[in-house]
């Protein structure tokens, strides 16, 4: 499943989207209104005014019974109305939501979505559309390496390993892990690689 995906799948729910990467939100806001419009949901957007200032382009909203409403930057608990759906912030709003979706940047324009189930969504933003992003045949290899051997595996064995399959230098290899370690699938610690999530 991709992140809007995701995201619509828990439209009747409480979402944060909780991320200092504001081009980030304000894509994935569109991108979420457009799919809303296309099946005649109607959008509300609360801040609207912060929202058009940060983004420029405007969003046909009606606030109506029955609409996703969506909370652009709140800062506090406080700041959030009765019924929501969606909430967009630079911090952790202490209040009782459905998912908690942390947005990182990890490198240009591709970012990293992880829910509180540990979820790994990846994707870019180009021309105002999230684009998902998969991981590479090295990095796979790499990761289904490590699953093969209990999830943990000295890095000089598997450098030279994946080194040998891809037919490449040990120094690119490195940079794939560090890339991995980046998005927080592995972990290096006393000469060994561990896998931390299963993906």
């Amino acid at each position: 499943m991709n992140l809007l995906d995701y995201l619509m799948s828990l439209r009747n729910r409480k979402i944060l989207l909780q991320s200092y990467h504001i081009n980030a939100k304000i894509v994935l806001i569109y991108n979420i209104t457009q799919r809303l419009y296309k099946e005649n949901i109607s959008v509300c957007i609360i801040n609207y005014e912060k929202f058009l200032k940060l983004s420029i382009r405007e969003i046909d909203q009606r606030c109506v019974e029955g609409s996703y409403v969506i909370v652009f930057e709140a800062e506090e608990a406080s700041d959030l109305p009765i019924r929501y759906n969606l909430v967009t912030s630079f911090v952790k709003i202490n209040k009782d939501f459905d998912d908690i979706l942390r947005i990182d940047k990890i490198s240009t324009n591709l970012y990293k979505a992880q829910n509180n189930a540990g979820d790994l969504f990846i994707f870019s933003v180009i021309n105002g559309k999230v684009i998902d992003r998969k991981l590479r045949p090295i990095h796979e290899d790499i990761i289904n390496f490590l699953r093969e051997y209990g999830g943990e595996v000295e890095i000089r064995d598997l450098v030279n390993i994946i080194s040998k399959k891809y037919e490449t230098n040990r120094d690119n290899v490195r940079v794939e892990l560090a890339f991995l370690k980046e998005l927080g699938i592995i972990e290096v610690k006393d000469r060994k690689v561990i896998l931390t999530q299963l993906l």
